[in-house]
């Protein structure tokens, strides 16, 4: 329309004539969800099912739009009109400020940022792409053996999943891209391995918060006893166990490609097309031509894999010695990469800056994301999210049956919503209590309710794992979550039927 006319114009596009239709019944479904949810008397509410009802429309809105940070926005103010009615721009906004003051996510964010900074340092300096040449020709053109080692990478690299995951995500997409197969199929096994194998470590960031949980119970009187449970029940993390086989046998291609999986692998095989590729998306505009490999810059021919390979032993060996400091390991590397680059010539202080600087930009949408999940987490705690746990628990009649009603349950709520840190911080301080009581087989108990919560890590279509191996991949968020889910699917429903056996066996 063209018209200065303020007036005019509100008219003319608030027209439903002029809106496109599908828009129209979107924007429907919210106002007369948002209204619904008004009415509900929050007695009705507190430490009941009607808690999941704003993440039903959140998971219904995503996968209709195929838009995740619309869904989570819409999702969180749900959750709060449900709670606080008419204070719920109040209630966010306090929610808010708890999220941003809190220590652990101001760590977490920056090191996403950092992270991201690295991660253009090594593609502008020729590191990845050093990488991707030697692992071509020790790997010989076989795109099997370069999955594979993708996930092996993601496995040995998995002290903290979303190093893991951003960081073999940046080394092997050039890999994946020059054997021509599908990036969706990396982000995939990226995704599954890093935080399934970070969760079985207890000196990895996983399992030691899985630890921290444990230890927080009223009847746990030592950080000792915790990791001694946590130790029993990693036999018992079923979930984790089936996923990574399945990713491996996906890598050999032994597994055959299903679903959209499929046709993904059809595409890059006929047509020579990325199916999810984020370049020309929404989910690009933070990471346009700027972080590319110039290929005639003198200083940066012939650079060696070292380049690479030191920054990320850099990282674990940070981790570890600042017990599992993500910020602190990331602000090591930095430091450090920056004097490798700099000393080398490969790059000036100024280039490596602007690459922190672009890094930083690079991961604000992703970071925008964490905060609106952990602000939803919040309100979800509030709304009595503890009070519905426990009722779930003393409603089981046989002790036997617990381990996979935990899994199922959970894994169904996870599925709408990723809250594993959530779901770990309210269930084990409670369980540790409740189990004995019931009779229940704890180790077998905690690996069912670790393996849901890594269950909805790679199953949600708005996990924060998720979102960083997309990136990582470069992949859209939502293309990588409809690819994955029939191996994901696949994987839950063999762990379901491995709980219901070992219920009764140990």
């Amino acid at each position: 329309m063209e018209s200065s006319n303020i007036l005019k114009r509100i008219c003319y596009y608030m027209n439903p004539k002029n809106i496109e239709p599908k828009m129209v019944k979107l924007w429907a479904f919210w106002i007369v969800f948002w209204i619904a949810l008004l009415i509900v008397p929050k007695s009705m509410v507190d430490g009941t099912i009607l808690i999941l009802v704003p993440m039903a429309g959140l998971f219904v809105y995503a996968l209709v739009t195929k838009d995740v940070m619309q869904s989570l926005i819409l999702g969180t103010f749900s959750c709060y009109i449900m709670w606080h009615k008419f204070g719920c721009f109040n209630g966010f906004i306090d929610d808010l400020y708890t999220v941003l003051a809190d220590e652990e996510n101001i760590e977490m964010y920056m090191s996403f940022f950092l992270c991201g900074g690295l991660i253009i340092a090594m593609k502008r300096t020729g590191a990845t792409k050093a990488f991707t040449e030697f692992v071509t020709s020790k790997a010989k053109g076989n795109s099997k053996i370069i999955m594979a080692l993708a996930g092996i990478y993601a496995g040995a690299t998995s002290v903290d999943d979303y190093v893991s995951a951003l960081t073999a995500g940046a080394a092997f997409s050039p890999l994946v891209d020059a054997q021509k197969k599908p990036r969706l199929g990396l982000a995939y096994i990226v995704r599954t391995i890093s935080i399934c194998a970070s969760a079985m470590l207890p000196f990895g960031a996983w399992g030691y918060f899985i630890i921290y949980q444990i230890a927080d119970a009223k009847n746990i009187h030592t950080k000792a006893q915790a990791t001694s449970i946590f130790m029993e029940s990693i036999p018992f993390m079923f979930y984790a166990i089936v996923a990574i086989i399945m990713a491996l046998l996906f890598a050999f291609e032994i597994i055959p490609k299903i679903g959209p999986m499929k046709k993904a692998y059809e595409l890059m095989e006929t047509k020579g097309i990325q199916m999810g590729d984020i370049e020309g998306t929404d989910e690009a505009k933070d990471a346009e031509e700027e972080e590319d490999f110039d290929e005639d810059n003198p200083r940066t021919k012939h650079v060696s894999i070292l380049n690479l390979i030191l920054p990320l032993v850099c990282i674990i060996i940070a981790l570890l010695a600042t017990g599992l400091n993500c910020f602190m390991a990331f602000a090591i590397a930095i430091v450090f990469t920056g004097i490798l680059y700099v000393m080398q010539g490969l790059q000036t202080i100024s280039e490596y800056v602007q690459c922190i600087v672009d890094g930083f930009i690079d991961m604000v949408d992703m970071v925008i994301i964490l905060m609106l999940g952990y602000a939803m987490q919040e309100c979800l705690y509030a709304m009595g999210m503890e009070d519905f746990v426990s009722s779930v628990c003393h409603a089981v009649p046989i002790a036997s049956l617990l381990p996979v009603l935990f899994f199922v349950f959970f894994s169904c709520s996870e599925y709408l919503f990723s809250l594993n840190y959530t779901l770990y911080q309210i269930a084990f301080p409670v369980m540790m209590v409740v189990l004995p009581t019931v009779g229940a087989n704890i180790p077998l108990c905690v690996g069912a309710i670790v393996s849901a919560g890594l269950f909805g890590a790679n199953a949600c279509v708005v996990s924060d794992l998720g979102v960083v191996s997309a990136r990582a991949c470069r992949v859209t968020i939502y293309d990588q979550y409809r690819t994955s889910q029939p191996y994901v699917i696949i994987a839950g429903v063999i762990s379901a039927v491995l709980y219901l056996i070992a219920g009764f066996v140990f």
